[in-house]
């Protein structure tokens, strides 16, 4: 997982002050971490006390960073939406709006296997919290709008196609095909390259 950069520049004339600085940071990453860990070991929702024995922390030390339950699980998301902004921002090879497609399916599939456990608790936890909810709209929307940017508005029947789209394109779809269907990402890459292109082949 990639560090979040810290937003607070370091004082270089207060050195006492930078080392707390610096060991409130590290104890922030070691809980974030071990919570991914425990995560990837299965168990989905870990509680803050073994969060604290994972990251070898006090129980205090993991609420003096986070707020609550739903701060770490939302921080977690946040810091894995920023590790794979790149893929999601990097520019396309095609030029034409279906080349474009075909090349969101492979890379949708890459970016959302990449935060598919953090995206996943956050799910699991929107239902208990208005914070993950909007969170959970925020990113629904954020892959809605992907396709928007890349789907010509003047095409026939462009809602019907845009929603498609969406569809075939979001997390859901590649959490479905890689844990329910147990494929893997090459497998949902190809999956999800054969939907689009069925889709948008006859489109003039």
């Amino acid at each position: 997982m990639s560090k979040k950069r810290a937003d607070l520049k370091v004082v270089e004339s207060d050195q006492k002050s930078d080392g707390r600085r610096q060991r409130s940071q590290r104890s922030r990453q070691k809980i974030l971490e071990a919570m991914w860990a425990l995560m990837l070991d299965g168990d989905m929702d870990p509680s803050a006390a073994d969060i604290a024995e994972k990251a070898g922390v006090g129980l205090r030390s993991v609420f003096r960073h986070f707020e609550d339950m739903d701060a770490i699980h939302r921080e977690m998301v946040l810091v894995a939406e920023a590790d794979v902004t790149p893929l999601f921002m990097k520019p396309f090879v095609a030029q034409d709006w279906k080349g474009q497609l075909l090349e969101m399916a492979p890379r949708t599939a890459e970016l959302w296997d990449r935060i598919r456990v953090p995206h996943t608790v956050g799910e699991i936890r929107r239902f208990r919290s208005n914070v993950l909810m909007d969170d959970y709209k925020r990113s629904r929307l954020k892959e809605l709008a992907s396709v928007k940017a890349v789907l010509p508005a003047d095409i026939s029947d462009y809602e019907t196609v845009l929603l498609s789209l969406d569809t075939i394109l979001c997390f859901s779809t590649v959490r479905r095909l890689r844990e329910d269907r147990n494929m893997s990402l090459k497998e949902t890459k190809k999956v999800m390259t054969h939907m689009v292109q069925a889709l948008i082949k006859d489109i003039a």
